[in-house]
């Protein structure tokens, strides 16, 4: 079982971090947004380093933790040339640009107990949320100086974020180009929900422990728990099988299913005629049926069909030119 699974279930701010703290991710992520998808960035480039830090504030000591890190190395030696943080975002935060001095500030506080010679520290900002991102990227951007006087004004210092990319900024075929890990599903995922769609996955060859990672993290950064059946049933899969989301549709189908009767039973009305349950359960096998293998027998089983209602079903997904014997 990945380590999702088993450690931190429930733990929404942990399992955000995992997913882009293994170094194939947070390369990709970096390789897809500022280098355009060109492979600059290796995994062997980057180091793990503390996230955590602390300041004094009324007289007592608080934390602060980025939500992932990383040192960022040039040659055989190792040498450090950067730290880079990324933040992941889902809602707009109007203070956001002083969060990101903070974990900077902070950054830079620690090499100066250990070096005199500076690394620069660049913080991203990911924001998968659906609404706009109404506030500014910049601290002097949010706050009021009319106050001031105004030959006071252009002598205080601002602060902005420059490493900012919000997903429903990217086309699919961006998408395409940008990404190359499990953060491309990741990305996909939100652009697909963010529009009112369905999650429709790409075919991407991953790990199961990646595809497990990202479900988790799609569950967090959602703030919901719609793939819980799902992961629970790949976590009992070897971690190290490659597959991809498309192969895994069926369960991926079978909890979307689940759900939606679910639902059905609770807000809908129990008046629901024949006629629109025989359309539902038709636009489900013609769904399952464009984006898997499966058989119509083998869909209607996974949809619980009884076998004297199927010739109806396939008539019908005959009359749509979605069957043919």
């Amino acid at each position: 079982m990945s380590k999702a699974n088993s450690a931190v279930r429930g733990s929404k701010d942990v399992i955000q971090k995992i997913l882009l703290d293994k170094n194939e991710i947070f390369a990709d992520v970096l390789n897809g947004f500022i280098f355009n998808g060109k492979q600059v960035i290796k995994p062997e480039m980057l180091a793990d380093t503390n996230t955590s830090s602390c300041y004094k504030a009324n007289g007592e000591i608080h934390g602060q933790d980025r939500d992932v890190a990383k040192l960022l190395t040039i040659d055989k030696t190792k040498v450090v040339i950067s730290l880079v943080g990324i933040e992941n975002q889902t809602r707009p935060d109007k203070h956001m640009p002083a969060r990101v001095m903070n974990y900077d500030a902070a950054a830079y506080r620690y090499q100066l107990t250990k070096s005199k010679t500076l690394y620069p520290v660049l913080t991203l900002v990911v924001y998968y949320g659906k609404e706009a991102w109404s506030y500014n990227r910049n601290l002097l951007g949010n706050i009021n100086l009319q106050k001031l006087p105004k030959e006071i004004r252009p002598l205080i210092s601002d602060y902005e974020i420059k490493a900012f990319y919000r997903i429903s900024d990217l086309s699919a075929q961006e998408l395409d180009k940008r990404f190359r890990s499990a953060f491309f599903c990741l990305a996909e995922y939100f652009i697909q929900t963010n529009a009112g769609e369905e999650y429709h996955p790409s075919a991407k060859k991953m790990s199961i422990e990646d595809i497990l990672l990202l479900l988790d993290m799609m569950n967090a950064l959602s703030g919901t728990h719609a793939y819980d059946e799902l992961i629970n049933e790949l976590g009992k899969r070897n971690k190290n099988e490659v597959t991809t989301m498309t192969e895994v549709l069926p369960e991926f189908m079978q909890v979307k299913i689940d759900r939606a009767k679910k639902e059905t039973t609770e807000k809908v009305t129990k008046k629901v005629t024949k006629e629109t349950t025989e359309k539902v359960t038709k636009d489900y096998l013609i769904n399952i049926l464009s984006t898997t293998n499966l058989t119509p027998d083998g869909a209607m089983a996974l949809l619980g069909i009884p076998k004297d209602d199927r010739p109806m079903y396939k008539d019908l997904l005959k009359k749509t030119g979605d069957y043919h014997d």
